[in-house]
């Protein structure tokens, strides 16, 4: 398909905002930081400028109806920005990713006894500055081809919500220090593929395989191929779960289905994230499982690589 039409999505300026009190060294840091995402802005306007395809730049926070209209849409940030444009994108437009303010190894361990200098991570940002244009050649000219990776899809009282998850999913009470109750068990084609689980605890998180390196890793899951159709759910702090504690973290295979019954007065669902959440009740019935319009990215080589 000819690429005639792309959004480029932009992370906003604001974000780099100083807190309250911070010193001069975190307000060159944030100065930096704003200064470097500018330029890579400028630097990728430049660029489309030269192509033969119609442009048109939006802040991600003005993004408020499906993106339907494009061939490609170019996201300039991190993850955060490339996730937030995914929820409102179905399975037919690809995804690139520019990562415009990569972390600086030796600023980070300069400034490590002073404040934490991590910029962006853009793992699954295939271009920075430096190799923006080569990686838009490619997919101008149709040689390079995106890969397809697995959301989550969510449903509550059989009824589907709009937004499907790339990174993952947290079920859990409102407040963090609150107890979550619920059960839940995994099922293929209605048949039972496990013991019903009654769970008291800090909640339930579920990753894609995409965001099998962020949280779920961080408490302890495993790395997933990025390009799995599989999902891994882990219950977190799960208070004496005796003889199943064996089923307190698993996978939920790529033709199965996850039921969960929330069993507190409050409960959220929170995907990739805080931004987007949505409400349940005692008694809801949540399903998850991997029934969601894939996600086209294009992916850095790395990530590629280490999936085959």
């Amino acid at each position: 398909m000819a690429m005639r039409k792309l959004l480029l999505l932009l992370k906003p300026f604001d974000v780099y905002s100083p807190p309250h009190g911070a010193s001069p060294q975190i307000l060159h840091h944030l100065d930096s930081r704003r200064k470097v995402h500018l330029e890579t802005i400028k630097f990728c306007q430049a660029i489309l400028q030269k192509k033969p395809v119609e442009w048109k730049a939006l802040e991600r926070n003005d993004l408020s109806h499906p993106i339907n209209d494009v061939d490609l849409v170019v996201t300039v940030g991190g993850d955060g920005t490339l996730l937030q444009a995914s929820h409102f994108m179905d399975d037919r437009i690809p995804i690139l990713g520019v990562n415009s303010d990569p972390t600086r190894n030796d600023e980070v361990e300069r400034f490590n006894d002073e404040f934490d200098a991590t910029r962006s991570t853009g793992r699954l940002c295939a271009a920075t500055v430096e190799n923006f244009e080569l990686v838009l050649n490619g997919i101008l000219e149709g040689q390079t081809a995106p890969s397809k990776l697995t959301r989550i899809s969510i449903s509550v009282n059989t009824h589907q919500l709009p937004t499907y998850a790339l990174n993952d999913i947290l079920v859990a009470h409102p407040c963090p220090a609150a107890l979550s109750a619920f059960s839940f068990r995994i099922r293929k084609e209605n048949r039972p593929c496990s013991p019903l689980v009654n769970c008291r605890s800090s909640g339930l998180r579920v990753s894609a395989a995409a965001g099998s390196t962020a949280a779920m890793h961080s408490a302890g899951g495993f790395l997933m191929p990025i390009l799995s159709q599989d999902l891994q759910y882990m219950v977190r702090e799960p208070i004496l779960p005796g003889p199943l504690l064996n089923l307190m973290h698993g996978v939920i295979k790529h033709d199965q289905v996850m039921n969960i019954t929330w069993s507190c007065k409050e409960g959220v669902i929170y995907v990739d994230g805080y931004h987007v959440n949505y409400t349940i009740q005692d008694g809801d019935t949540v399903d998850i499982s991997n029934r969601a319009p894939i996600l086209k990215v294009f992916l850095p080589n790395q990530l590629l690589i280490s999936a085959l």
